[in-house]
Formats: C-alpha cells, structure tokens, sequence
C-alpha cells in the first residue's frame, strides 16, 4: 500500500493452476478511485489499476465470453 490511498477488499478467487486474484477498491487522497486488479502466480505479482469506464467494458467481455463459453 502506498501513503494516501484507502483500500477497501471487494472479492478473491482462487482460479484454476494456482492461481489467485483479488480485487480492491483503491481510494486515493484525490478522491479518485479505481479498482485494482492483483493476480498472483506462483512469485510472480501483477497489479492492474483500472478507471471505472474500463472496468465496466472489462466487465461487459468477460459476461459475454462466460455465456459464450457455458457460464
């Protein structure tokens, strides 16, 4: 966590080959928030902070590829 921002845990999956995501609500001293995206693998980390506008085009494929796919 960086100095200035408030997270707030929103969910965390366990997803197939061992690997875990989380995602948070970040609020910074701004007043800007964005949710932030952490998929851990194994070491490796990455973290994707995203605006609100792609977090709903993100979440508008990933409905449509899980009906696609039997979801």
């Amino acid at each position: 966590m960086i100095e200035g921002e408030k997270l707030t845990d929103l969910m965390a999956w366990d997803l197939p080959y061992n690997i875990k995501m989380n995602l948070k609500d970040v609020e910074f001293e701004s007043g800007l928030h964005l949710a932030r995206l952490t998929i851990r693998e194994g070491k490796r980390i990455t973290i994707c902070n995203i605006d609100a506008a792609s977090a709903k085009e993100l979440g508008f494929e990933l409905i449509n590829w899980a009906k696609t796919h039997g979801g």
